[in-house]
């Protein structure tokens, strides 16, 4: 990491001394704390981290900061008191990326597949550049910031997604992350219990448009918002996409093993391998903001080849007992629901549905869930494996090839019980549901 402690210091408007002591890197864990880190100590819901300085200085933490709040007895390092520990993490990270360069910024939010998109966008451009990335799904106040500093001396394309959970979330996101080329994927129900109606939810994630070094955005044709993004937008560059044409990037199938892209006219093809279970609409945004931060096509071609997945994210692996498994556990909401659906029901194979309750729908969370079973059936889903709160629901819609229960171990006995080599199973939930137990037990 190319940072001393005098840097943090000046970052921070902070007066004390001998601070040239340069930084391996910052961490919030006092667990994974190693010799010559700068330690934050971050209050959370569950863990307060400056309850744990002492251990992170016994770990090798050469410097602290912690907020003023607090009263820190242990003095064997300087230590920097601020407002707000989040808030100077934030500051930190900012400065660190002018301090490196500056390099090119993505910035991609959308209530579904971001973190898919994000990952495909890193494949294809680390082909030929030295990228930096959402580490996990690090894509808060706290997670954006740390994966800016996890990117090198040496960085020159950025690659950042940005969650919301509240109004103003992803504005604060761009003020650190400073993105010159934007996407917006979509917006659907999602927090509704914290955004509390849909216009609170489509202003935060407009919010990726705002920042002043935001000169290019891309816009699906298709989406229902696009003229209301192209007229927020009418002071840059907006880049079109479409899965059905008109557009400067198209992408349609070619064959059952390829798809054929157009880029302002001119034509390649991309081999399905490794990306035939991703939606095509998220894999021409990664085409098309990649093409547009200096990537080629074969950049392209290669990127796609070499990409592995994400787990919990429509990622595929053959269970123990052959089945095919679609491992979408991650998150759940009902049009990320819907369209896993509808990527699923194309297997010719049997289809089990294995299916968790969907969080933060408020007063919609009923109607939601039963428009979910009524589809699954409708799309020739044969069984449907439920464990959450509508499980009366379930069963009068699905019938006899409905299985539920409240006990998680009962629910994979039976999806064990009914699933073979020649059975297909997706498994999604909201991540409050655990499944990623049930894939556990599967693999």
């Amino acid at each position: 990491m190319n940072l001393k402690i005098s840097d943090i210091a000046s970052y921070l408007s902070s007066t004390i001394s001998g601070l040239d002591l340069p930084i391996n890197k910052v961490s919030i864990d006092s667990r994974e704390v190693t010799e010559g880190d700068l330690f934050i100590a971050i209050p959370g819901h569950t863990y307060d981290g400056h309850r744990f300085i002492s251990d992170a200085i016994d770990n090798g933490a050469k410097s602290i900061i912690y907020n003023k709040s607090y009263i820190i007895n242990d003095n064997r390092v300087p230590t920097i008191s601020v407002d707000n520990t989040i808030t100077a993490l934030g500051i930190i990270a900012r400065n660190y990326k002018n301090k490196i360069g500056s390099p090119y910024t993505i910035g991609i939010t959308g209530t579904n597949g971001k973190t898919t998109v994000t990952k495909l966008c890193d494949s294809i451009l680390k082909v030929s550049f030295k990228t930096s990335t959402t580490i996990g799904n690090f894509n808060n106040e706290i997670g954006l910031p740390l994966s800016i500093l996890n990117a090198s001396k040496d960085t020159n394309k950025c690659i950042y997604e940005h969650g919301a959970s509240k109004l103003g979330d992803i504005k604060y996101l761009t003020s650190i992350s400073e993105p010159n080329l934007t996407a917006l994927l979509n917006v659907s129900e999602a927090h509704m219990e914290s955004f509390m109606n849909m216009e609170n939810l489509i202003k935060t994630k407009e919010e990726i448009y705002s920042h002043s070094n935001t000169k290019k955005v891309i816009l699906n044709i298709n989406d229902k918002h696009y003229r209301q993004w192209r007229y927020i937008n009418s002071n840059k560059e907006i880049v079109t996409i479409s899965l059905k044409g008109d557009a400067d990037y198209v992408l349609k199938p070619y064959s059952n093993h390829s798809y054929k892209i157009s880029v302002y006219g001119n034509t390649f093809e991309v081999s399905k391998n490794n990306i035939e279970n991703i939606l095509p609409i998220n894999i021409l945004f990664s085409v098309a903001i990649s093409m547009e931060s200096e990537a080629s096509k074969d950049d392209v071609i290669k990127g796609f080849e070499s990409f592995l997945g994400v787990k919990g994210r429509f990622y595929k692996f053959i269970a123990k007992n052959k089945s095919i498994v679609i491992d979408d556990s991650y998150n759940a909401n009902p049009e990320s629901m819907k369209a896993a659906l509808n990527q699923f029901s194309q297997t010719n194979r049997e289809k089990l549905f294995v299916m968790g309750d969907m969080g933060e729908l408020g007063a919609r969370s009923h109607e939601s869930h039963v428009m979910i079973f009524e589809l699954s059936k409708k799309l020739g889903i044969k069984y449907l494996f439920y464990m959450g709160k509508y499980m009366q629901d379930a069963k009068l819609i699905y019938g006899k090839n409905c299985y539920t229960s409240k006990d998680m171990n009962e629910l994979i006995r039976q999806i064990k019980s009914i699933s073979n080599s020649q059975s297909s199973i997706l498994i999604k939930a909201s991540r409050f549901m655990n499944f990623d137990t049930i894939v556990r037990e599967l693999s």
